[in-house]
This record gives structure tokens, sequence and C-alpha cells, in this order.
């Protein structure tokens, strides 16, 4: 049964976006409005800690303006990180920078998530480190000095992104060298574009072991005002949402030249059959019959697995994700969740280190499944319940993580589906 009328909805805007914006407008020379930034959990981390660190903020409706600080400055005891692996992240590398120990923790899922190699590096460029075997609670001491540093392959481009923001700020000239596969290179894209955006630059060169950043010191981010695009990583889930429901959805808040990889969602959900279209700033989707995707490398893209699992797990015949085993260390180990969310509905699944193989077919009556507080798990079981609304799934509200209003979003979807089925109903009534 699909829906005549299109569902119109704005996306949630980019929380890898928001995290950068709010750490370069906290250090801007001039007085910066960050328009439109998400207000999630991991977000309000990073502001929080920001303002930890002496950072002046405050709110204005749905922006945050920031006014001129001369340095982020230590402060005793430990500053919570929440759920937040970039804010951990990225604020190590600025910790870093200064002259007293900060302390960074947060919950005991990013407790146990590795850090080892931002550490290192860290510890190389001469910061005084101490954690718990490269996880947290970290303890951070500068002076960060220029130099070289290396990170290995498949490594968080988190750790990168923290590094060349940390390293742009550094008296001295520094180069940063990351080792093939570069994981998640789209995530390196965004924070070159938005540092960017403040004046920030450097060069990236791509050689025949990987990438080598060449970063000039002594920069001071500038910029009086940035606007955070939509998430391309949260619009999947109304997409799959859409191509499951037979929903036809209109998206607004989105660029279609963003840097985000996680706009290759258009590209992957034209290979699972759907049609999708720009209508000036408008992404729309024309939902069709449903057809497996054959394999897909999600190594630039591990954020769109969880959703594209849901919508494999409803597509006739095998889909194979593979190319990111970083997936075992986001919140919760991912690939082993949605294999426990598939096989509650009696669907056949196979992981494999780097991803998981997906049989797809008729969900199975009845079962519960844990979310494991993992805000894309959740959202992602939520969005197959369309197809399974017996599905039971724990976790609600750690969905604010990342996307605030999906609960009512999905609504929106489930009551265009639910008005076509009463009109079917009462016309099969008059016949």
């Amino acid at each position: 049964m699909s829906v005549s009328r299109a569902v119109e909805l704005w996306v949630p805007s980019s929380k890898s976006i928001t995290h950068r914006a709010f750490l370069l407008g906290a250090l801007s020379e001039v007085p910066c409005l960050i328009e439109r930034p998400l207000w999630g959990a991991d977000c309000r981390s990073t502001l929080s800690v920001l303002q930890a660190l002496g950072a002046r903020a405050h709110r204005v409706g749905d922006h945050v303006q920031f006014h001129p600080i001369e340095a982020l400055v230590p402060v005793a005891g430990t500053l919570d990180c929440g759920n937040s692996g970039t804010t951990l992240r990225l604020l190590s590398g600025q910790a870093a920078r200064l002259s007293q120990a900060v302390e960074l923790s947060g919950d005991a899922s990013l407790c146990a998530r590795p850090n080892g190699p931002l550490l290192g590096a860290l510890e190389a460029l001469g910061a005084h480190v101490t954690s718990c075997d490269g996880r947290a609670p970290l303890s951070l001491c500068g002076p960060l000095r220029a130099g070289t540093v290396a990170l290995p392959a498949r490594v968080s481009s988190q750790y990168g992104s923290s590094l060349l923001l940390a390293l742009c700020l550094v008296e001295g000239t520094s180069q940063l060298r990351m080792a093939a596969p570069v994981a998640s290179r789209p995530y390196l894209h965004i924070t070159r574009r938005v540092a960017a955006a403040f004046g920030l630059s450097w060069t990236v060169t791509e050689t025949e072991v990987g990438l080598q950043y060449d970063i000039v010191g002594g920069q001071r981010p500038t910029a009086a005002a940035y606007r955070v695009p939509g998430d391309w990583s949260g619009a999947a889930f109304p997409l799959v949402a859409g191509a499951l429901a037979g929903a036809p959805m209109r998206l607004l808040g989105l660029e279609a030249d963003d840097p985000q990889g996680d706009r290759a969602i258009v590209s992957i959900l034209e290979r699972f059959g759907q049609i999708l279209r720009w209508e000036g700033t408008v992404l729309c989707l024309e939902p069709q019959p449903l057809r497996a995707a054959g394999t897909i490398d999600l190594g630039a893209t591990p954020d769109l697995f969880p959703v594209l699992v849901a919508l494999a797990a409803m597509c006739p015949g095998q889909t194979a994700f593979v190319g990111a085993p970083s997936l075992r260390h986001k919140e919760c180990d991912r690939i082993r969740a949605m294999a426990a969310v598939l096989a509650a509905l009696g669907l056949r699944s196979v992981e494999a280190p780097d991803g998981l193989t997906v049989w797809g077919g008729a969900p199975r009556p009845g079962g519960s499944v844990s979310s494991e507080h993992d805000h894309r798990i959740y959202m992602a079981a939520r969005v197959l319940s369309l197809r399974a609304p017996w599905l039971q799934v724990d976790g609600a509200g750690c969905e604010r993580v990342s996307y605030p209003r999906f609960e009512a979003h999905l609504a929106q979807i489930q009551a265009a589906v639910s008005a076509v089925a009463r009109g079917s109903d009462r016309r099969e009534g008059d016949a």
C-alpha cells in the first residue's frame, strides 16, 4: 500500500558539523553566531565542556552566540563528555595545548571506547597524557608542540580531526600522516570545510601510503556567523522509513554538495531500487519495489550501517555490508547489535569482523530487542517496526543524541500510511 501525498520533514542539523562549529565558534576572535546547531545530547556535551573551559556562550532561540575569549583555560575537576566520542576526542587535542592538566571522562560506554592512537600522537608532540589503557578518564596537559606525527590505518577519523584542529593553532609547522586505508575519510573533509569557514587552512596530499597533511600553525579562527546544514546520516532514517512504508518523502535542510560522506545514502537507496531526485533544495523520495543491493562498502560511511541493515532485512535476496571494522567500537558493537535485532524477527544474518551479510524476508511476529542505548540501533529498530509493528524496542529517548524529533517524524510517516489504509477500508466497504 503506497501513500500518494508526500510527507515533508525538516531533517536534523548535522551532529558532526555542530561539534566542530561549537569548538571553532568558542575560539573565534570575533563574536560568532552558530545558526541552527543540533541540540542533541552529544553536541550539548561539547558546548558544556567548552563553557567549563572558559568559552563565553549563550543560547539565542535555536542559535548559539559566542563571544571572544583570550584562550581556553584549564579547570579543576573532571569534565563530563557524556556519551560523546567526538567531544572527548576533539577536546583532547585542545586540552593538550593548555598549561595545566584537564581531565575528560564520560559514561560507561564512552569509557570503554579506545583512544590509544590519538593519545600516542599527542604524547609524541609533547603533551603529558594519562589514561586507562587508552580509555577515559583521560588527563591531558601541554604544551603541545609543532612536529610530525603519524596515525595507523583504519583508525577513527576523529583522531585526525582532533590533531588538525589543534596543530593549526600551535606555533610552528606540522605534518600529519594518516596511513591507508583511511577510515571514514569524509569526516576529515567535513573538518577541513568547517575550518575553512573560520579562516583556517592546511594542505592535503594523497600519497602512495595514505594522506599527508601539512599544517602551518599560529592560525586563529574567525567567523561572524556559521549556519549548520542538515545531517545526511539523520536523513537516512526517514528516507528508509519512506521506502519501507511506501511513503513519498520531501526532506528539507540538506545540501546536495555537502562534504558529509553519508549523502551516499542517495546512491545506495537507488541500488535498493528507489527513485530520488532534487526539486530545488528539497530531496524527494519516490518509493519503489525493494530489491537486494548486493555488496555495499561502508568504510567511508559506517553511520549508515544500522538503518541500511533494517532496509536490507525487508528486501528479498542477499545484501552484504563490508569494510567497516570500526562498527565494533561505536556506542556499542553495532554489528552484533543489528544481528540480534534481525534474529529477534526470525531473519538470517552472518557477522564478519567488518560487517554483516543479511538475507531479507518476512519478519516473524513477536519479539523484543535491545537498543543497547545506542541512538542509531534504536532508530533502525523503530524504522523496522513499520513492517513489524509488534516489535518492542527498549531505550526510548536515546535517539535525542542525534535526532531529537525522530519519534515525531516517524509518527508522521505512520499517520500517512494509516490514513491511506483507512481510506482503502472505506472504499472496500462501499463496494
